[in-house]
């Protein structure tokens, strides 16, 4: 069976969304269904764990001249994903998104409320209970992945791209910064074709940039608690996201309809300045460290708006 041999890494809410959207309009690319999460054992991502005749059977359309993709938003906050991918093809290449750590946490725990995997809506409160939950400790029923309420571990940058340059190789990386996809998202999107070794430009480029709401990842909220509650539990999301069969025919479409039309798109509350300030201070020695390993200046970071 056809084997992907490149994968788009997080993190969640760093533009993943739109640059997957990218990828899948490219006519030598195919990707795959997004947030397979087929590595990465240590997340606990999907109870019980797909199976590899599940995760290959969504590349069962790729034609066979196309090179094939997959991307999951975890796989970089995972400390066994890249060995993973290396074990079943030594020769990926794996494309990884930073965002202004600041933002991306904010960003996150939006949509985890949104979601469910989080129940504490007050973002400062959120980043608080950090050390009860690394503990085991005021965990939400259903949160996925657990480990991701632990927020600040998501943003050790430095920490998780060296993982991958050591396992893989650095010329198999190719690390895009979130503010130069959104400044110019047509000259990092030729930088990623480069890398992939597709062509940079063919005919219907331009509309490969069109926007889309979705891809983009809107923040969201739901009209009904009660609905996402249930739509979040393990045996409904093991449907949602096909890791297995439903019992009951046509179960998937109504579950993804009921998601659907339950999403509402609003602007998100801003961050307070102090609590900005605060976070800038504490991660300023990763951006520091992430500065260093790329060989650029990331400092605008840790700087005030």
């Amino acid at each position: 069976m056809r084997r992907p041999d490149f994968f788009l890494l997080g993190h969640p809410r760093s533009g993943s969304g739109q640059l997957n959207g990218y990828l899948a309009r490219h006519p030598d690319l195919f990707m795959a269904k997004k947030e397979l999460h087929y590595f990465g054992s240590d997340l606990g991502y999907h109870t019980p764990p797909r199976t590899e005749a599940n995760f290959l059977s969504f590349f069962e359309d790729c034609p066979p001249e196309a090179r094939a993709g997959e991307a999951s938003t975890w796989y970089l906050f995972s400390e066994r994903a890249a060995e993973e991918i290396k074990a079943f093809n030594p020769q990926s290449k794996v494309i990884a998104l930073l965002r202004n750590p600041v933002d991306v946490l904010h960003s996150l725990h939006a949509h985890f409320v949104f979601r469910g995997d989080e129940d504490i809506p007050d973002f400062a409160e959120a980043l608080a209970a950090e050390p009860d939950r690394a503990e085991g400790r005021r965990l939400p029923p259903y949160a996925i992945p657990r480990r991701g309420l632990e927020y600040s571990r998501l943003v050790r940058y430095a920490e998780q791209l060296q993982r991958y340059f050591d396992v893989l190789g650095r010329d198999r990386v190719h690390v895009v910064i979130n503010d130069d996809f959104r400044k110019d998202p047509q000259e990092v999107f030729r930088g990623v074709c480069r890398f992939l070794g597709v062509r940079d430009n063919y005919p219907g480029w331009e509309a490969t940039f069109e926007e889309d709401e979705r891809a983009r990842n809107a923040n969201r909220t739901v009209y009904s608690r009660a609905l996402q509650d249930f739509l979040i539990r393990p045996e409904q999301q093991a449907v949602l996201e096909a890791v297995r069969p439903s019992a009951v025919p046509g179960w998937r479409f109504i579950l993804r309809a009921l998601r659907r039309v339950n999403i509402k798109y609003v602007e998100r509350a801003p961050m307070d300045p102090a609590l900005r300030a605060e976070l800038q201070a504490r991660f300023a020695p990763e951006v520091r460290a992430v500065s260093e390993l790329l060989g650029r200046d990331l400092s605008r970071w840790s700087q005030p708006k």
